[in-house]
């Protein structure tokens, strides 16, 4: 379950707001993704851990790319995602 979000922008495309952040077809590829997380109960396979150790404890950033541009950046502790954020690619 999604217990915090690091941006409002985030937050907003969550709760089906428009966000200047992301086109629209963005935000629907991105709120697919964040209650997908929003619902997991343990870390998935799927999601890349920030840190490259292919890990997946507690405690940890990971990210969900869900395009060439975006992702989905989070920590991962006791079955909880904390600092939910959408960042680019840098």
């Amino acid at each position: 379950m999604i217990r915090s979000f690091k941006s409002k922008e985030t937050e907003k495309i969550f709760s089906r707001q428009k966000s200047a952040l992301l086109s629209e077809e963005m935000q629907r590829l991105a709120l697919r993704e964040l209650r997908v997380l929003d619902q997991s109960l343990v870390a998935k396979e799927s999601w890349v851990p920030a840190n490259g150790n292919g890990t997946h404890g507690d405690g940890r950033r990971y990210i969900i790319p869900f395009s060439d541009q975006w992702r989905i950046a989070f920590e991962w502790r006791d079955g909880h995602a904390y600092d939910v954020d959408i960042v680019g690619e840098t």
